[in-house]
C-alpha cells in the first residue's frame, strides 16, 4: 500500500486503533488499520478515482480527505460515525469525504467486509444493502475489493 499523505494527523498506536474500534462498536479491516497506523488519515497525492455509477451519472469523483483516529473532530472517524451522524446500513463506516461532499465508506459486514464503496449524499435509499445478490442502495457504488486495490485506484488526473 504505497500513498503519499499531506496533512495527516499525529501519528497513533494499535491502542489507539482498539479504542475507536471499540468506539465504533466494530472490526476494522486490517488493510485499513495498516493504513491509519502508516498515516491516520490525510490528504492524498493521488486524490482521483474512476468507478462506474451509472444509477448515479457518476464516472468518478476526488478525495478531500481520508478520516483520522484524534486531530480534528470533523475529520475524526469515530465522530463521523456517531449513530446521530451516520445514516449508513448497519456496518458500514465513512472513511473519506470527496470534494463533491459524497463519501467512502468501508464495509465491517460479514457479507461484504473490507470491501470500498461510494456513497452519494444527495440520493434517497430506497433498496437494501444486499451485496452478496449483487443489490445496493441507490445511493451506493461498490468501487473496490479491498483497501489496498482502493488505494491501488487512486491518481493524479494531471498526470
Amino acid at each position: 500500500m504505497s500513498l503519499i499523505m499531506t496533512l495527516s494527523e499525529k501519528n497513533i498506536s494499535v491502542e489507539d486503533v482498539n479504542n475507536a474500534e471499540e468506539k465504533l462498536a466494530l472490526k476494522l479491516p486490517e488493510l485499513y488499520k495498516l493504513f491509519l497506523l502508516q498515516n491516520n488519515g490525510g490528504v492524498p497525492e493521488k486524490y482521483a478515482i474512476d468507478f462506474q455509477a451509472k444509477k448515479l451519472r457518476l464516472q468518478g469523483d476526488d478525495i478531500k480527505i481520508f478520516f483520522s483516529i484524534g486531530g480534528k473532530v470533523t475529520n475524526d472517524i469515530t465522530f463521523k460515525n456517531k449513530p446521530i451522524n451516520n445514516s449508513l446500513p448497519q456496518g458500514l463506516i465513512y472513511i473519506a469525504n470527496t470534494h463533491s461532499s459524497n463519501f467512502i465508506i468501508l464495509s465491517t459486514r460479514e457479507d461484504s467486509y473490507g470491501q470500498v464503496f461510494y456513497k452519494d449524499h444527495e440520493f434517497e435509499d430506497k433498496s437494501p444493502f444486499d451485496p452478496i445478490n449483487n443489490q445496493l442502495p441507490e445511493s451506493i457504488v461498490k468501487i473496490a475489493d479491498d483497501f489496498d486495490e482502493f488505494i491501488a485506484k487512486l491518481y493524479d488526473p494531471d498526470e
